[in-house]
């Protein structure tokens, strides 16, 4: 358990950063999946960016946390 704390304490600064991107990643997927009816080019816009920036910053968050700044 103290590792993993010691890791988090190390890298919060990196992971705060990512987790910003994940939750606009999820914001943008919203967005689109509620203004699908008004306009379909945008929503899929919306929902193809939203899925590719969460699944950056997932990628990213999980080798920051294993493997650290150096990744």
């Amino acid at each position: 358990m103290k590792i993993i704390q010691r890791s988090i304490e190390i890298k919060w600064p990196i992971l705060l950063f990512e987790v910003i991107f994940l939750i606009g990643g999820i914001m943008l997927i919203a967005t689109g999946i509620k203004i699908r009816k008004q306009s379909k080019s945008s929503a899929f816009f919306s929902i193809i960016l939203g899925i590719i920036i969460t699944l950056v910053s997932l990628y990213l968050l999980f080798w920051t946390f294993i493997v650290g700044y150096n990744s």
